[in-house]
């Protein structure tokens, strides 16, 4: 069974599971659409991740530039900066944020943990200086993008649109899976529409995993990053710029904690100094869950938002039981660990199986 499968299946199932531990608190639409406006800014850090461990490296620091980047923005717009070239600047300070730690690892051979490392401790002092205290978030249009929702016609509209794209994308081998999916959207769609509606930040995270989807599968850039993480001096003697394709996959995670950032900002209507802290690691596990190789070569935006849906639906669940924060962090570690070390024991299965079947056919 693939992992698009096991993960389509698992969804439901944990959110059935916890409905019934925690006296039916989980199922309700008010808390789906909590669930998924707050799952937005992880899968929104999950989709760049992607890119980056599937280049083979790591990035540390998202969850503290996340918080950094959107203390600027509140900064920049509290300083009467037009909105425009407050985003314009937030956007471009977070490209050059990741590109300068695409420099450390690809030019000065530094390690992506120690570089990223160092941003993370860099970015946490930074925006803790900056939103000390907190700055209010003064625009209306932002305010709305973490608060909003749309409702009606318009909802509706948004998840046709996206289950066409699902089906598109799926073609015909994978048509069943897809309507599977699609059915789910349009039932999550009438879920919300009995409490907020659709919020507009799980807008966003369509937006970014489809750009982040469209450049890994689509583009030259993205074959060349998961081809560095399969082996990086094959790619530099099959003549890929590695040094290019580094730098490349690190700038789009910073444009991606820009974007994290401004969400999470907006849904808070202010910047301040503990937003973003341990999202980098609940990012990672998102992909991790989503069967991104933390060895790099194999990867899939849409696998790791999923996984990001399967950890935040789990974390919620146990938040609706009552489970304290810390026992929590214990729990999601254990299931961190299993799907870690679960994913060779599939990977040989599934090697096995088709040597099987090489066989079968050379055979007949």
């Amino acid at each position: 069974m693939t992992r698009a499968r096991l993960l389509l299946l698992a969804i439901p199932l944990v959110w059935i599971l916890f409905h019934f531990l925690s006296d039916g608190s989980v199922l309700t639409a008010g808390n789906m659409v909590n669930l998924f406006k707050y799952l937005s800014v992880v899968g929104i850090l999950a989709t760049g991740m992607t890119l980056v461990i599937g280049a083979g490296h790591i990035d540390l620091s998202v969850g503290s530039l996340l918080g950094f980047l959107g203390a600027m923005n509140a900064l920049l717009l509290a300083a009467g900066w037009p909105l425009p070239a407050a985003l314009a600047a937030g956007a471009l300070l977070g490209l050059a944020a990741g590109a300068l730690h695409g420099v450390l690892v690809a030019v000065f051979r530094v390690p992506s943990f120690i570089a990223t490392l160092s941003g993370l401790l860099a970015y946490m002092g930074l925006k803790q200086h900056l939103a000390n205290p907190v700055i209010p978030l003064q625009n209306e249009f932002l305010i709305r993008l973490g608060q909003g929702s749309l409702h009606g016609a318009a909802a509706w509209v948004a998840a046709g649109l996206a289950v066409l794209i699902v089906v598109a994308a799926a073609g015909r081998k994978r048509a069943g899976w897809a309507a599977v999916l699609g059915a789910g959207l349009l039932a999550m769609t009438a879920v919300a529409e009995r409490d907020r509606g659709i919020p507009l930040s799980v807008l966003a995270l369509g937006l970014a995993g489809a750009a982040c989807h469209f450049i890994a599968v689509k583009t030259r850039a993205g074959r060349y990053v998961f081809a560095l993480g399969s082996n990086a001096e094959a790619a530099r003697y099959a003549g890929i710029p590695v040094r290019g394709v580094t730098i490349f996959a690190f700038a789009l995670m910073g444009l991606m904690a820009w974007l994290a950032g401004l969400t999470a900002t907006s849904q808070l209507m202010a910047g301040a100094a503990d937003i973003g802290d341990q999202q980098e690691l609940y990012a990672i596990a998102a992909c991790v869950l989503g069967g991104t190789s933390l060895r790099g070569g194999s990867g899939n935006v849409w696998l790791s938002v999923l996984g990001a849906v399967l950890m935040a639906s789990i974390l919620n669940g146990m938040e609706q039981m009552g489970i304290p924060s810390t026992m929590q962090k214990v729990i999601l570690g254990v299931i961190l660990t299993a799907a870690v070390a679960i994913d060779p024991l599939t990977s040989r299965l599934a090697a096995r199986k088709t040597i099987a079947k090489t066989i079968v056919k050379e055979r007949t």
